[in-house]
């Protein structure tokens, strides 16, 4: 197991050399060599013996708040990195041209993957999606032009409302728009946010496999306050991982009302709905397929980024096909 999700409010402490969850009166041990990342999705205690067993066996712990968003991580005691990559990630980073190039390939990749989704549906009978396809595509166009990061987020900005819009198209109970985060409004929103926070989280945890430092980023302005580059290398990701994930819970009648608290236009994932939704992201992420698992996927993405930091090679944005 990758990954441990702790959905419920939780005491969370050690025993031992194994990590010992309290929850709702029920305990459950995990052995540490078992996993090498721990999700806190809900309220709780954690005990300095737990973050002094997680940070010796190399284990990192990403905490989550009521609302789905990413607070913070205890880092395991970091291995020796690598000095030069951190130099030459620098370099790039501060090379306008080089840097983007990686940017406009990141969005280009992240464009691709969002009207493929809406080609999946269009092929189906959708007929009424290929003008937005075909908008999309025009600001796929426009990304060349771009002389800056921030006018290519917002080209992708504007290619995504576009995208959103389009979702009612397809099913009517995936109407939604506008996009509304701090807090989401209604359900389909309050998924985006919770899935996007797993999303972020995990390539994060991917990242920290290479040597590439996560606060070096092309795209998102660096930043010592947060994972920058984990938003990078996530924008390609959201609409394979977490719109496909909506689109079948929604589709498919999985979603229930017990999953979400819904009051004075605010929507919150309950500790069954959180739960529900992990269970899913965890089969959706680590299931393997004849190209791999979405999380193969998100270390080899950050491995290319590597490997064009030391030019190995050129960086490609991940694209997956139907």
């Amino acid at each position: 197991m990758e990954t441990l999700y702790i959905c419920g409010e939780a005491d969370i402490s050690r025993d031992e050399s194994t990590i010992l969850i309290k929850t709702h009166g029920a305990k459950k041990r995990v052995p540490i060599e078992a996993i090498r990342h721990i999700v806190v999705m809900s309220d709780g205690t954690l005990t300095t013996k737990f973050l002094a067993l997680t940070g010796r066996a190399g284990v990192r712990v990403s905490v989550f708040d009521y609302y789905g968003w990413f607070t913070g991580a205890f880092e395991p005691v970091a291995n020796t990195g690598s000095g030069e990559v951190k130099i030459r990630q620098a370099r790039l980073i501060l090379d306008p041209t080089r840097r983007m190039a990686v940017a406009r390939e990141i969005i280009r990749g992240t464009l691709f993957n969002i009207m493929e989704g809406l080609r999946y549906y269009a092929y189906r009978g959708a007929e009424d999606l290929k003008p937005a396809i075909e908008e999309i595509r025009g600001y796929e166009a426009r990304l060349a032009r771009a002389t800056d990061p921030e006018t290519l987020m917002g080209f992708e900005g504007i290619a995504r409302r576009v995208y959103y819009e389009a979702w009612g198209k397809v099913d009517a109970r995936l109407a939604f728009a506008p996009r509304v985060k701090r807090p989401p409004n209604n359900r389909i929103n309050c998924l985006l946010s919770f899935i996007n926070g797993l999303t972020y989280a995990a390539i994060r945890h991917e990242i920290s496999k290479t040597h590439l430092d996560v606060t070096l980023s092309v795209l998102h302005a660096p930043s010592s306050a947060r994972s920058s580059l984990a938003l990078d290398l996530a924008e390609p990701f959201k609409p394979v991982v977490v719109d496909r994930q909506i689109f079948a819970i929604v589709r498919k009648n999985i979603l229930a009302d017990g999953w979400f608290d819904e009051k004075e236009g605010v929507c919150m994932l309950t500790e069954t709905g959180r739960r529900a939704v992990v269970d899913r992201f965890a089969t959706t992420v680590d299931s393997g397929s004849s190209s791999g698992s979405i999380r193969n996927a998100m270390r080899w993405e950050a491995l290319k980024l590597q490997r064009h930091v030391m030019d190995v090679e050129e960086y490609t944005a991940y694209r997956r096909s139907r």
